[in-house]
């Protein structure tokens, strides 16, 4: 069985088994060859637009014996995406390189499920799929290495109204507690620092501030 990091560990434990996967900027292919050993009804597509890693993509695939299951693809995004996939897995990536490649709407019409795993601005990642016609179904938080991810699964349909800077996530979890209240931190020690001439930007973190402070004591 391949080894994956605890962040990825998690996205593959969102990934519903029988689907048609589309792994974008799959890297070295761990995720998919891990998707691949543990699911009993999946396809796997590994794609990347770099061919560096995708030659050691390659190479894992040979190695654990799947390159007659999981198709390794050169691919942009989901621009040349095969109208069988009906689930696409994208992790690891900046939140507005996220949305840019979930821009191209048309390309998803057949997509019923997305797994994202956004580096930062996760915000912005819940906004994007909430305005292609996704439902955010459920996501968790997982600290790794150090660093705090978002690992989220959305489905097609119509979304409920969230607000997008904490989507549905548990605010008694210690990944929550732990992310929050590093932000309502960090926006403390800024706000000492910038000077009140900035009455704007002092205004969004008062604000945001608040939100947190509401958000970590509602229980």
């Amino acid at each position: 069985m391949i080894s994956l990091s605890k962040r990825l560990q998690l996205v593959a434990s969102f990934v519903p088994d029988n689907t048609n996967i589309l792994d974008v900027g799959c890297d070295h292919a761990l995720l998919s060859i891990y998707l691949m050993q543990t699911l009993k009804k999946v396809k796997v597509t590994a794609s990347d637009i770099n061919p560096n890693p995708l030659e050691i993509a390659r190479d894992n695939v040979k190695k654990y014996k799947l390159d007659k299951k999981i198709k390794v693809v050169l691919q942009d995004g989901i621009n040349d995406i095969d109208e069988k996939i009906n689930t696409v897995i994208i992790a690891g990536m900046g939140g507005i390189l996220i949305s840019k490649i979930l821009s191209n709407k048309e390309k998803l019409k057949n997509v019923k499920n997305i797994i994202l795993s956004p580096n930062n601005d996760f915000p912005l990642v819940r906004e994007t799929l909430v305005n292609l016609g996704y439902k955010i179904e459920k996501e968790q938080l997982v600290i790794d290495n150090r660093k705090t991810y978002l690992v989220l699964r959305a489905i097609k349909g119509e979304s409920p109204k969230i607000n997008y800077f904490f989507g549905t996530l548990n605010n008694k979890s210690l990944e929550s507690i732990y992310y929050y209240t590093n932000i309502l931190n960090t926006n403390t020690k800024i706000l000492r620092k910038m000077p009140r001439k900035y009455i704007f930007k002092r205004l969004k973190l008062k604000q945001e501030n608040k939100k947190i402070k509401k958000f970590l004591l509602t229980r």
